[in-house]
């Protein structure tokens, strides 16, 4: 007899085909395969609504066992229920800190726990989620930078869909993704061959 796949199985393949479809596809070859399945992860987590949801499955959880929890566990629940998926640029480099602005409010957050600030420069704009920690913020394990040349593009972008819904980032910010996915598997080619209006209004 045959073994019925789990459904939460299912449910993360179906998710995974969607990812991936859209961005493009990876191999377990590839030199940027586990950052773009960490991002894959990420998205599944905090970003994409359950089927017959409002909220994606970290915010579910947290509604559904809340009273539950301990007090630890608790805030580390809620934090992790209030993240922030955006664009960024980068305002300040620190020794131990980094000053970004969120281009899609504008807001201005500092991040100071467990921060490397080596290979961040000031004037870069890149995709992560910020993660509140008691007082402080820090980053999630995803990030995707995007080339200097893109900077007019994604500028253009967020005040096009400033105070518009959050899903309407989320898109934006995947066909980012894209382009940078097509940059990671060719280096050699101009980023303005892959990051432009042209292609960008082509996958709406």
């Amino acid at each position: 007899k045959k073994v019925k796949t789990p459904k939460v199985i299912k449910k993360i393949k179906k998710a995974k085909k969607e990812f991936f479809g859209f961005i493009g596809s990876i191999h377990e070859d590839d030199p940027f395969y586990e950052r773009y399945m960490a991002a894959f992860i990420e998205w599944y987590l905090f970003d994409r609504d359950l089927s017959g949801q409002d909220m994606p499955p970290v915010r579910l959880y947290y509604r559904k066992h809340a009273k539950a929890f301990s007090e630890e566990e608790n805030r580390v629940y809620a934090n992790l229920a209030r993240v922030r998926h955006s664009l960024f640029l980068i305002k300040k480099v620190y020794k131990d800190a980094l000053l970004i602005q969120d281009l899609y409010d504008h807001e201005k957050i500092n991040i100071e726990h467990e921060i490397q600030t080596v290979g961040f420069s000031k004037g870069d704009i890149f995709e992560a989620i910020v993660v509140p920690f008691g007082d402080q913020y820090t980053f999630t394990k995803s990030f995707f930078f995007h080339p200097k040349e893109a900077k007019s593009l994604i500028l253009a972008e967020m005040k096009r869909i400033a105070n518009l819904d959050f899903k309407i980032l989320l898109k934006s910010m995947m066909k980012f993704r894209r382009f940078r996915l097509k940059l990671d598997r060719y280096p050699h080619v101009n980023p303005l061959q892959i990051y432009n209006e042209k292609e960008f209004n082509r996958h709406a």
